[in-house]
């Protein structure tokens, strides 16, 4: 396994208490092997149960732990982007704050960084309810069909990238768009894109917070808008 000097992991979290310490827990035991210095990111998006007092705890016992609050909920995309805004790292990764991925298989994208500046996963296989699966697979051959780019799964929350693309692709979405978005943009700049498949797991805590109408009709909106900015440049 080669080293990095720095890595930066982030995670965003809504109302996810009980999830906070182990995610943050295995990060440190999993993710400290590769690299020099490790620094951990907890994305607290205007949480209204516990994980305040969880993250800023966590914050104070170690220091390679970073605790970033929203005082509000602001929506999924501008967690992302206050994550990567917070990297420091020379790579960075991230993942959901849900737990419903395996943090060691960052190895897998680890081993593709050599040929690529953004390591994508995709989920083998969901571990989702029906009604999300035929929502997911859907908004997937709309974006393939719109911008006939072939990632198979934008929207998976397990992504390892070189700084300068965490750093320099910005998206303007601040929803559920954000991640389809940074690929997207990413792809147009030219940037080497890799994806690999990892596990997705079942949850075990917290509550998974779907789609609503309203925020499936910003997507839309804001995916047509992005593919009239693309075909301009």
């Amino acid at each position: 396994m080669n080293h990095a000097a720095s890595l930066s992991f982030f995670f965003p979290a809504y109302n996810e208490e009980d999830n906070v310490r182990p995610m943050v827990e295995n990060a440190l035991r999993i993710l400290g092997p590769y690299a020099e210095r490790l620094q951990v990111v907890i994305v607290d998006d205007g949480s209204r149960d516990g994980t305040a007092d969880v993250g800023r705890r966590l914050a104070a016992e170690n220091p390679s732990v970073t605790y970033v609050r929203h005082e509000t909920n602001r929506g999924y995309g501008e967690a992302i982007r206050s994550g990567l805004n917070a990297s420091t790292g020379e790579l960075v990764f991230f993942s959901d704050g849900d737990r419903q991925f395996d943090l060691a298989e960052i190895s897998r994208l680890w081993d593709r960084l050599e040929d690529a500046d953004l390591v994508v996963g995709y989920r083998i296989k969901r571990a989702d309810p029906p009604h999300r699966l035929v929502i997911a697979e859907t908004y997937n051959r709309i974006l393939r069909r719109l911008f006939g780019i072939r990632i198979r799964d934008v929207d998976c929350a397990f992504k390892l990238m070189r700084a300068e693309v965490a750093h320099t692709v910005q998206p303007t979405s601040g929803g559920a768009f954000f991640s389809a978005e940074f690929v997207l943009r990413a792809n147009a700049r030219g940037y080497r894109i890799v994806e690999v498949g990892v596990t997705h797991l079942p949850r075990t805590a917290g509550r998974s917070k779907g789609a609503t109408p309203a925020v499936i009709l910003r997507t839309f909106r804001e995916m047509f808008a992005l593919r009239r900015v693309l075909r301009k440049s």
